[in-house]
């Protein structure tokens, strides 16, 4: 079963608005006792990459795998199976209540595993799904912890990863950044991606702790 991990489910996570749009608001006179977004710090993170580093995603997407593996090789067996069975049909003459008999029993394990098949595509995309936003809100709530705490302006998602000439794909990815420069001091995804980790006793990203599937 091809994984189809980081890419329709990341697009979809936005943290903040365009840097055009916070540029306009800055330049904006605020209510009376708030501060002007000027005067307050705008922080970048990479989204995709602290999804690619958190261990309990990592985790999460080995247990699913793991799963899928299990329900291809279901899959295998009753295909194989049904196989020997059409084998054993031709034993039997067409029209008599045995070949009948069988071919009946043939076309409702084809039927089933049929339903097995989408049943258990189904489930894989749900609980897909689901551990990404699981994720998701804990970036989210480390985000948050952290722009409070520095009274940020904005957190802006942007890419940290170095642009690849050779790469077409990397070079149109540069061409489409939102963020075309960055002062470093400002890219706060290791600092959002360790706490994470570390809250899972992992102090290398690269480590995979166990953590319960969510059903």
């Amino acid at each position: 079963m091809t994984s189809r991990y980081g890419l329709w489910v990341c697009a979809g996570l936005v943290l903040a608005v365009s840097i055009g749009v916070s540029v306009l608001l800055a330049q904006q006179p605020g209510p009376s006792g708030i501060q002007p977004l000027a005067s307050q710090p705008i922080y970048l993170l990479d989204l995709n990459y602290v999804f690619e580093n958190y261990s309990k995603l990592k985790v999460m997407r080995q247990q699913l795998q793991d799963a899928a593996q299990r329900a291809d090789q279901i899959v295998k067996e009753r295909r194989e199976a049904i196989r020997r069975m059409q084998e054993e049909l031709e034993n039997f003459r067409p029209g008599t209540p045995d070949y009948k008999k069988l071919e009946e029993e043939i076309t409702k394990r084809v039927a089933d595993l049929n339903v097995f098949i989408a049943q258990q595509r189904k489930e894989f995309m749900q609980q897909e799904s689901r551990d990404y936003f699981t994720v998701y809100q804990e970036v989210m709530d480390e985000v948050h912890y952290f722009a409070s705490q520095n009274r940020a302006a904005l957190v802006l998602r942007f890419d940290r990863k170095r642009v690849d000439p050779e790469i077409p794909d990397s070079v149109v990815r540069a061409l489409n950044r939102q963020v075309i420069w960055n002062n470093m001091g400002l890219d706060i995804t290791d600092y959002i991606l360790n706490n994470l980790n570390r809250r899972l006793g992992v102090t290398d990203s690269r480590s995979r702790p166990t953590v319960p599937l969510r059903q």
